[in-house]
């Protein structure tokens, strides 16, 4: 479980140090005017929608176990989740800290800590969207499941 965590912290970063040079190859304030007005509402809204696809997805597993009286066949999913919600809030802790330094005026006239700060919040937006996109699959890994099975 923590390889995994690390190996999508670590494709966020990269992702998000990617981006952030483009952005400023770009030389556009879009991204990060976006992230300053948005980026909490966005990782809060995210974390609503998968709280609540990962209790459809309970329910089925709750079900499943019921008929193949195995209480412990979904315990590793369990977990999982449980992590991810871990992860999400850790996300909006982080966006909120770095949202509000980032503005400093000690932290723009250090060389290269405004870089590190908007690629920290762009690997942060990438690393909510590979959560979303593993609940998703999460729901696509019951129906097939269940269409096995029954």
């Amino acid at each position: 479980m923590i390889s995994d965590v690390l190996k999508t912290v670590f494709l966020a970063i990269g992702i998000g140090f990617i981006v952030e040079l483009l952005n400023q190859w770009l030389d556009t304030p879009f991204l990060h005017d976006f992230f300053k007005n948005n980026l909490v509402t966005i990782l809060v809204a995210l974390l609503a929608i998968n709280a609540t696809t990962m209790g459809i997805v309970l329910t089925k597993i709750r079900d499943i176990m019921d008929k193949s009286n195995d209480s412990q066949l979904f315990d590793a999913t369990r977990k999982h989740m449980l992590i991810s919600i871990k992860e999400q809030i850790t996300l909006i802790i982080l966006s909120i800290v770095i949202l509000s330094i980032k503005s400093s005026s000690v932290i723009t006239s250090t060389e290269n800590l405004p870089l590190l700060l908007n690629a920290s919040i762009c690997a942060i937006f990438t690393y909510a969207l590979m959560i979303l996109y593993d609940t998703a699959k999460s729901v696509l890994v019951i129906v097939d499941f269940n269409h096995k099975h029954d």
